[in-house]
């Protein structure tokens, strides 16, 4: 019987990688200079607007992957890599963030290629859920509160994160979920990456 639910380890490394991607990001978009000159309110802010808009994809992806796997009857648990985190922290201080925080490791020896196929799609398919629901109430927040309130900041960059959250993990290069559904089935690939593109470009050609 896989083993199910989450565990107080899990919770804690999904803690430490969605905060340091919130600071990873924050840094990578006002600059390390800029940061030291920000108020500690609109640090604390911002940290808190990446905190729900990344820590709502990234989880929510990640989750997807276990939530799926173990329904397969496999072993599934989150947990942080380090060197990923130092790795995202260091690249934000170039100005852009490559972040691999940790992923879920799952153990299933007779897993079959379809299901694992299935297992990758199911990150990807929730952020591109995600990013529709965000895109969806962004009107409503802009005639609501105002297109410079924190809730339409909230709706535009949740919706910006994981739209492109959808895409990046589609890339067919190992080990990202892209790889193993496209090794799957290459159709089913390719209508993903299609979606993914649609949900993303879509509202950029609309408003353009």
């Amino acid at each position: 019987m896989a083993k199910t639910g989450i565990d107080l380890i899990e919770i804690n490394d999904i803690a430490i990688a969605t905060i340091a991607i919130a600071v990873a990001l924050f840094i990578a978009d006002v600059g390390i200079l800029n940061v030291l000159k920000y108020p500690v309110i609109e640090i604390a802010k911002q940290l808190g607007v990446m905190i729900v808009t990344v820590g709502a994809a990234f989880i929510l992806h990640e989750m997807s992957h276990k939530v799926v796997a173990q329904r397969y009857g496999a072993t599934a648990a989150f947990r942080v890599w380090p060197l990923g985190l130092l790795m995202a922290l260091v690249f934000s201080l170039f100005g852009f963030v490559l972040a691999a925080p940790g992923a879920v490791y799952i153990y299933a020896p007779n897993i079959t290629k379809r299901q694992n196929g299935i297992i990758s799609l199911a990150g990807p398919f929730t952020n591109m859920v995600l990013a529709l629901m965000f895109i969806a109430i962004l009107p409503i927040t802009v005639l609501t509160f105002g297109p410079q309130s924190i809730i339409s900041e909230i709706a535009l960059i949740g919706y910006s994160i994981n739209g492109l959250l959808a895409l990046f993990n589609l890339i067919p290069v190992f080990p990202l979920d892209g790889s193993k559904v496209l090794a799957w089935n290459w159709m089913i690939w390719a209508g993903a990456v299609a979606i993914a593109l649609g949900i993303y470009l879509g509202p950029l050609f609309l408003l353009g």
